[in-house]
């Protein structure tokens, strides 16, 4: 076995051999390793040429995503959220969203490419949802938008909010609390849109309504294939 120490020191020249290639790519000079075992050196070519490659798609992309108008909300933010609205009373056939797989060798990952304005209105819908909930107090205290809150303070929220009910330690009667616990699973995919849609017409306005629904049918593209959800 190599001693701790010495296994350090290689593994910091292995990664400045590998690095100073690496600028010199991104500089566009020749750049030359010392001499060094042909095989080392041709694994050091075939790494820059694999983060060449990473690296040129993720230019390609950035630059498709601020040319479709990814990044136009911070320079124009009265424009951008009136194209949100609009897209919220007006969108009804959504683009499809295109699934690509993130091989970890031990599984697959899913990578789902959803259109930047879609996604915009989405997370602009989601926020104004639990705005008009928490002001419409339409879901108990213990139900959290994010998971950031300790968890301390969720149990005396919850607490606060069962001992200011009316009459919940009344046991005059016989009756008493009972606290049940469930988990569940695939509501949304099992849940009827038509009711769906009904109870969301009580909550939010029958455009913000039929835009949520109609997301359900989406049409999904992996490769060659289709699919509506």
């Amino acid at each position: 076995m190599m001693p701790e120490s010495i296994k350090q020191n290689k593994g910091r020249t292995t990664l400045q051999h590998l690095s100073e290639p690496w600028r010199c790519w991104k500089a566009s000079i020749p750049g030359k390793v010392p001499p060094l075992p042909i095989r080392i050196e041709n694994r050091i070519v075939r790494y820059v040429k694999a983060k060449a490659d990473w690296w040129t798609s993720t230019a390609h992309y950035n630059r498709e995503r601020i040319r479709r108008g990814a990044t136009q909300a911070y320079d124009n933010p009265h424009e951008a959220l009136s194209r949100i609205n609009r897209h919220l009373l007006t969108q009804r056939a959504f683009q499809e969203c295109v699934i690509e797989s993130m091989d970890l060798y031990s599984h697959l990952i899913p990578v789902y490419n959803v259109e930047p304005l879609e996604k915009i209105a989405d997370a602009y819908l989601d926020q104004y949802s639990w705005h008009e909930a928490d002001k419409r107090r339409l879901l108990p205290a213990w139900i959290n938008a994010a998971d950031s809150e300790p968890p301390p303070l969720l149990v005396y929220k919850w607490c606060h909010g069962i001992n200011n009910l009316q009459d919940i330690w009344d046991t005059n009667e016989g009756e008493c609390n009972v606290l049940l616990e469930s988990h569940f699973k695939k509501i949304y995919e099992n849940i009827d849109l038509t009711l769906f849609n009904r109870l969301l017409r009580l909550i939010v306005d029958h455009n913000i309504a039929d835009h949520m629904t109609a997301k359900n049918n989406i049409v999904l593209n992996y490769k060659d294939m289709n699919h509506v959800n």
